[in-house]
């Protein structure tokens, strides 16, 4: 089974701070209205060795719509039309629907696709070039997050890695490529579409 760590936190809605004393990443995340790609994701344990490999494709959009579609080795997707989410696995023939209002924590991603800040972190810069930005984001309330800390890489302004480590020290890195920031897309996109013969199951 697909370990869904960081995207399984992306369903955590809730808001960060970006920032004050970071005025670049503010900036940077604000500039990103909707960002699509493609990702490969890697789950490496204590001892450093890779315990999972998956890919596929992703959107955003602010605010709170996205969709994640893994692709490579076993299919998985996940929706979010603003209001529910959709957890759906295919060879389940099983999509799980819950509430975004009703699911509480700290998510890494909403540091890319909040639209609000509630100062849940803090960022700092930990390199800084002309090509190259890394920020590092730790809760301040660490008892809301099942995560320690995430560093979120930018290559020319451009989302290129995040490297999220768990509260068992496990380590989770998502490179991206293909990115595309703020091209126009439809809310439809992320409307999810009901297989026939689904199970649906409402949290």
């Amino acid at each position: 089974m697909i370990r869904l760590f960081f995207i399984i936190n992306l369903c955590l809605i809730s808001y960060i701070s970006l920032a004050n004393e970071e005025p670049s990443f503010s900036h940077t995340v604000a500039e990103m209205k909707s960002v699509e790609g493609n990702f490969s994701q890697q789950v490496i344990d204590q001892r450093g060795s890779v315990m999972q490999e998956v890919s596929g494709n992703f959107l955003f959009k602010k605010p709170n719509l996205f969709k994640w579609n893994y692709i490579d080795p076993i299919q998985s997707q996940i929706i979010s039309d603003g209001e529910l989410l959709y957890l759906y696995d295919p060879d389940l023939k099983q999509v799980v629907i819950s509430s975004l209002k009703k699911l509480g924590g700290v998510s890494p991603a909403m540091l890319l696709v909040s639209s609000s800040a509630s100062e849940h972190f803090i960022v700092k810069s930990i390199r800084a070039t002309d090509l190259i930005s890394i920020y590092e984001a730790i809760p301040k309330n660490p008892q809301e997050a099942s995560f320690s800390k995430v560093l979120i890489h930018f290559n020319q302004g451009l989302l290129s890695q995040m490297h999220i480590i768990d509260n068992f020290n496990h380590k989770t890195k998502i490179y991206f490529d293909s990115i595309v920031n703020n091209r126009l897309i439809n809310d439809a996109a992320f409307l999810f579409n009901f297989p026939e013969g689904v199970d649906v199951i409402k949290n």
